[in-house]
Parts: C-alpha cells; structure tokens; sequence
C-alpha cells in the first residue's frame, strides 16, 4: 500500500455492490479499494490500515449505519464517511450526514455519480493531508477580518453551520462562511473547495479551512444542487479574500436543486 494512495474501504452485505463498487473505481490511480461483507470485518481492518474513506450501507445485518457511523468516528474522526441507502432510508442517511457523515449515495448509482462523491472526499483528505505536513512558520500576521455588512434581508443564515447564502437574481445561489468563524480561526493556511460541475447534498461537507496552527473548520451546505462557479481567490490567497466574507470571500454558486422545499427544511 502507498503511503500516497487514498485508502477507500466499501462495507456492504451484497457482494454484488462490493463488486460493483471496486470495479466503478478500480481506476482511479490513486485509490486503494478495501472492501467488507460485514461491519465486524471492517472493524478489523480499520484496526490494521489507515484508512481515508468509507462506503458503508446504511443497513447492515451486524450493525446499522448509524451506529457504525459513530464507532468510525469514534475510531478516528477524519474518515470521511459515505452513506449508501435506498431510496426510502433517504430521510436516515440525511440523518446520518447531520451526524457527521460526509455525504450520501443513493441505490441504484452509476458511476459517475460513484466516483463523484468518492473523488469530492478524496479531494478533501489531500488537502488534509498537504495542511497537516510539518511546515515553518514565520512572520504570520494576524490580519483584521473587516468587511462591508449585508442586511439582514439579503442573508440567510444556517443555524448552528456557520454558513450563509444569498439567492440571486439570476436563480443561482451564493453561499459563504460567517465572519464569526474566521474570527475564531485565526491565520489560515489553506482551503478545500469543490469543483464547477460537482453536486453538494444539504448537509453535506462543501468546504473545509485549516488554520496555521493546524485546526480546522468545516462547513455544511445549506441547500442542495450544482456547482457553477467557485471563488479562485479564496483558493488563492484564503486568508486575503477572507478578510470580505460577505463580499469578495464568498465561496461557491450553485444551481440549487430543491430551493423552495429545503427553504421550508430550514425554517425560512
């Protein structure tokens, strides 16, 4: 195993999936695919590799997703989780992912959809690993995060997701991060966000900050749909386009999918 490769575990109690699974990502270079019949069996080789992703069905005969949810957790939290489920279990993996999972895939998949939510997680532990290496740091100035305000008639906040989302007039969605995050952050070192053309869940982890003392923070998206542009300079210089997080630090828009009905979800 290569200590460069994402390390992907698939648990499903149809070998069929499993089988389905590996051969959708068998070739994507830099993953190694490890697969479970059982959650016991995964349990075992969590304890002999490292891993960076886990597929998981949400029913399993040993153990349900929810609970193995939170042993993975428990086991290490960076594992980013991907719930698999059928169409009517869809309101548990939506549960699952206010719990922490990462993000949900819905039976029947293709594998576009497959190796898009697998590569949005890889993206993600890439990032983690490049901001964890041990790095000198000099002269890091904390900058003053000052910036124009927008009313409250402009903004939606999530509650308790540190987000906010303008729609525009053009139908699209404009999402970005509270300035009470960054304030509690401090200097930034790198970002992870999506890419144009990717689909975000409500719920989901669509960005993720890492500061210069190796902390993190991650946001969840508010609404579900499709990213159409995403903000270069956050990417670029984070810790600059921040010091505007209602305005130029704005950090993706999406087509969103379901606006009207997860307007309601969140109580607008």
């Amino acid at each position: 195993m290569k200590n460069s490769n994402i390390v992907v575990l698939v648990v499903d109690d149809e070998q069929v999936i499993l089988d389905s699974i590996e051969k959708h990502l068998h070739h994507e270079e830099d993953m190694e695919i490890l697969t479970s019949l059982t959650v016991s069996g995964a349990l075992e080789i969590m304890e002999s590799a490292e891993i960076d992703i886990i597929l998981t069905d949400l029913m399993m005969p040993d153990t349900n997703g929810l609970k193995f949810l939170n042993i993975i957790r428990n086991h290490n939290e960076n594992i980013k989780t991907i719930i698999i489920t059928g169409y009517a279990t869809i309101n548990t993996a939506i549960q699952a992912i206010e719990s922490g999972a990462f993000d949900y895939i819905a039976k029947p998949f293709t594998r576009k959809q497959l190796r898009e939510v697998v590569r949005r997680a890889a993206e993600l532990v890439s990032v983690s690993r490049k901001a964890i290496k041990p790095k000198i740091l000099s002269d890091i100035e904390e900058k003053d995060i000052a910036g124009k305000e927008i009313s409250n008639e402009q903004i939606n906040k999530t509650a308790g997701n540190f987000s906010w989302f303008i729609l525009e007039e053009d139908g699209t969605v404009t999402i970005g991060i509270e300035r009470a995050v960054l304030y509690s952050v401090g200097a930034i070192q790198t970002v992870y966000l999506p890419s144009v053309g990717d689909s975000i869940r409500q719920g989901s982890v669509f960005f993720q900050l890492f500061s210069a003392d190796l902390r993190t923070q991650s946001l969840r998206s508010p609404l579900s749909g499709e990213v159409a542009r995403v903000n270069k300079k956050v990417v670029a210089d984070p810790q600059g386009a921040l010091q505007d997080p209602y305005g130029e630090g704005w950090l993706i828009k999406i087509k969103p999918a379901f606006y009207e009905d997860e307007i309601k979800l969140l109580g607008r």
